[in-house]
């Protein structure tokens, strides 16, 4: 017995065969038929449809025979692949090469075989249509071209198999996806008859499955002609509009239409897609939303800015009118009305703040003053979230309240605050004065009993006259008293002197101060408030680093601006802390920054200046790794 050669091309041979996904498939009918057909128009007992792959021959279709598969070295079939041409054996037991083959000395005893090749539709060999006998015998011409054409019917419906196959995954795809479209979708053909339909379109239009189908979309829509001028338009792309579709109880339902035409490239029409969303939500949440906002304080609203710089307020609450005085259709289509109504001290600011916004797409979010035509000036404060929108357009989201009352309040508190300090600051530094004069020995030597007490009542006197000292700052940039010297500074030599200046105070508290490599460059600013800021971050940032850590102050120029960064490996800022942190006398209330004591004025302080100075500052922080406040100031001869 002699094995079939491999074919050279036999690895792609293989990979056809696997591609057509026949091996090892259950039983079709259709192969049945050929082979069924082949054992009688040959006479034979036995006929197969034998696929070759790397270790065996398998019967896609079998007749006469039990076996679903032999090995590749018995089989026939292998001679006639590698060979790549009819085989006829008219008695095995006269040819060298099967006279001992196991298959020919016992069961099924094969004499007679002749074997058409499969063929795919590269030409490659991938099995046979053979039939057997297990007597000698001969095919005449008739039954040999019988044979061959029942090869050829075979490995086209080997090709008509797959395609069906890829064709009801792609349509069982297509299904799956109407079904999760989430909006009604109808499958039209181009005359606008349904072809298909998911089930939202079924509950949106109260129709069965059945019932819809075969429907015409001109009979459900409402506007006459409205298919028809979609159709068109469809010729230059998908279309979308507004209309009303007719339900099957006779319901008008306001939806968007979205008609796209099916066509295959360089292939005539074949249909349409209609995507239909229903709008009778959207006009119950208006009326919703306006129900809400209607009792919210304030006024809730959508601000669109254009790319040509116009603006204007597509959506605004009723609660407009008692801030701006103003209607919301007066500034649906033009914000000039309501921003006409800014104090003009404020309008800068509040103009700058929304282009920030806009170009970062960060929070907008500013306290200002506006002239109500009824109510005189008033305080409000506003907060939106910007979203990015086709073609360049920024729209915000956001409220805005009245918080005059917050502001007369805090005004009043101001004014106690200051009066309260300048009365206790002059008799605060003689108890200061006179305790220092004691504690260094002007009057003598101090008895050790009172020793103790005198210094922590000298320490004492400081602490209260560092607080007088901040509430008096403070009242000075609320009433907008204090003075501020802007020049262009070095600020290479002004960070080196902030670290010598704090080192001694980081130093009590086992802390490094470092300043990181950078080049030098100006700012604008005033040198002793400067100072005064980053002589507070310095010292907090010492203050709530543990003993051997670091303390490290960098400065980078960028876009226009130079950050100035004191980062602390410390156990960062609690989230409940941080809305709060730029707030007067805000402190922590637990853990280390409890402990740590200070006035709580230091940050609200360095905020006032930074911002007086026409800077930004800020911080980001994780609980537990650290971390890092920072401050922009303008760089001279860069435009920000």
């Amino acid at each position: 017995m002699s094995q079939a050669p491999i074919p050279a091309n036999e690895q792609e041979r293989l990979a056809a065969l696997h591609a057509l996904e026949l091996l090892d498939s259950p039983a079709e009918a259709m192969f049945d038929h050929i082979t069924a057909l082949a054992a009688q128009i040959c006479d034979t007992p036995i006929a197969l449809i034998s696929l070759v792959d790397a270790q065996r021959q398998w019967f896609k279709s079998r007749v006469g025979l039990d076996a679903e598969q032999t090995a590749r070295e018995l089989a026939f079939c292998a001679h006639a692949v590698a060979a790549d041409a009819p085989l006829e054996v008219d008695n095995a037991l006269d040819d060298a090469r099967f006279r001992d083959n196991p298959l020919v000395t016992s069961d099924p005893h094969i004499r007679f075989y002749a074997g058409m090749p499969l063929h795919d539709g590269r030409g490659l060999a991938l099995g046979t249509l053979c039939v057997i006998d297990r007597q000698p015998r001969h095919l005449d011409n008739h039954q040999r071209a019988q044979l061959q054409h029942l090869a050829q019917l075979t490995a086209e419906l080997f090709e008509l198999r797959l395609q069906a196959r890829r064709q009801a995954e792609q349509s069982a795809m297509h299904q799956a996806m109407l079904d999760n479209a989430g909006s009604a979708v109808l499958v039209l053909d181009p005359q606008g008859r349904v072809l298909r339909s998911n089930h939202e379109a079924q509950q949106l239009l109260g129709y069965s499955p059945a019932e819809l189908e075969n429907k015409y979309l001109p009979q459900l829509l409402l506007e006459p002609g409205q298919y028809e001028r979609l159709c068109i338009a469809c010729s230059s792309g998908p279309q979308s509009t507004e209309g009303q579709l007719r339900a099957r109880n006779g319901q008008h339902l306001p939806v968007r239409l979205n008609l796209s035409p099916i066509r295959a490239e360089g292939q005539p029409l074949q249909g349409y897609l209609l995507v239909a969303n229903d709008l009778s939500q959207r006009e119950e949440a208006r009326l919703r939303l306006q129900r809400i906002a209607a009792q919210l304080p304030g006024m809730v609203y959508q601000y669109l800015l254009r790319a040509d710089g116009s603006s204007c307020f597509p959506y605004a609450s009723a609660g407009i009118r008692d801030v701006y005085g103003c209607t919301p259709e007066e500034v649906s289509e033009d914000a000039g009305p309501l921003l006409a109504r800014l104090h003009p001290d404020d309008a800068p600011q509040v103009h700058a703040a929304i282009a920030r916004s806009a170009a970062n797409l960060s929070t907008w979010h500013q306290e200002y003053r506006v002239l109500h035509p009824l109510h005189g000036p008033l305080w409000v404060e506003g907060r939106a979230a910007p979203q990015r929108l086709p073609g360049g357009e920024t729209l915000w989201h956001g409220f805005i309240s009245d918080i005059s009352e917050r502001k007369r309040g805090e005004q009043l508190q101001n004014e106690f605050v200051s009066t309260v300090s300048h009365e206790l600051r002059t008799p605060l530094t003689a108890i200061a004065g006179s305790l220092g004069l004691i504690n260094g020995g002007a009057l003598g030597a101090v008895p050790e009993q009172m020793q103790q007490m005198l210094e922590i009542a000298q320490s004492n006197s400081q602490r209260l006259r560092k607080l007088i000292d901040d509430l008096l700052d403070i009242d000075k940039l609320v009433a907008g008293k204090m003075r501020f010297d802007l020049q262009p500074l070095a600020l290479r030599p002004l960070l080196e002197q902030a670290l010598r200046s704090n080192q001694p105070y980081a130093e009590h508290h086992r802390v490094q101060l470092l300043l990181m490599p950078g080049i030098d460059c100006q700012v604008s600013a005033d040198a002793q408030r400067l100072e005064q800021v980053l002589a507070n971050l310095l010292a907090n940032a010492a203050k709530f680093s543990a003993a051997g850590q670091s303390v490290e102050l960098a400065a980078v120029p960028t876009d226009g601006w130079v950050r100035i960064s004191v980062r602390d490996q410390g156990q960062g800022i609690a989230s409940d802390f941080k809305p709060r942190i730029f707030s007067k006398f805000a402190q922590a209330d637990a853990g280390d920054t409890r402990r740590q004591g200070g006035t709580g004025l230091g940050l609200a302080i360095s905020k006032e200046i930074i911002e007086h100075m026409g800077g930004r500052i800020g911080f980001d922080s994780v609980e537990g790794q650290g971390s890092t406040f920072w401050l922009d100031l303008p760089q001279v001869g860069v435009q920000p």
